[in-house]
């Protein structure tokens, strides 16, 4: 490849990046059969988050603190791994969402939503993440890459609550069963 057409492509790849959106949504939900609160309970507590979260088998070198208070208005948690840095703060907590704020490396912002909806079947829980990647230059294109990343990792997170949340429904219902079974032998 001649160097006029190297420069060439990588004035285009410029160009490109320059006019891509820095901005990214993403909006993922799922209907889980449990209640609200046993929902709201694993998202709205940092120290719930290891038996749902599904970044550490997405980056095993991924690194947790959670802060004091570790649940509700003005929790906080922070992260390190080999791909970066990042914090995280429920700013916003009631019985139907849970808003919290991202930020990641020191650079990157995001917004976030956990919406619980009562469903036929149960609860429908929505989870939206919007965000901007100010990096010049480059920003679109790791805009595109952090929608992607997050697309799948929250995809995989909400598949992770619906199994914590039934399976923890699940349980309660067998030992309120149970309990009410040994109650009236007596």
């Amino acid at each position: 490849m001649s160097l006029k057409a190297l420069f060439v492509m990588t004035l285009i790849a410029l160009v490109v990046g320059l006019m891509l959106s820095q901005q990214y949504t993403v909006d993922k939900s799922i209907r889980i059969s449990a209640s609200a609160e046993e929902i709201a309970g694993l998202v709205s507590d940092f120290n719930q988050w290891p038996e749902w979260q599904p970044w550490q088998a997405v980056d095993p070198s991924i690194e947790f603190i959670i802060a004091e208070p570790s649940q509700g208005v003005g929790a906080h948690q922070f992260w390190q791994s080999r791909f970066g840095k990042g914090e995280m703060t429920i700013t916003q907590l009631n019985k139907n969402a849970m808003m919290f704020n991202i930020l990641f490396n020191q650079e990157h912002i995001a917004k976030g939503e956990i919406r619980f909806s009562n469903a036929a079947d149960g609860v429908e829980v929505r989870c939206t993440l919007q965000g901007e990647v100010n990096t010049p230059i480059i920003g679109g294109y790791l805009a595109l890459l952090s929608q992607y990343i997050l697309n799948n990792s929250v995809k995989l997170a909400l598949n992770n609550i619906k199994t914590y949340a039934q399976l923890a429904t699940t349980e309660k219902a067998i030992a309120t069963d149970d309990s009410q079974s040994g109650s009236s032998e007596n």
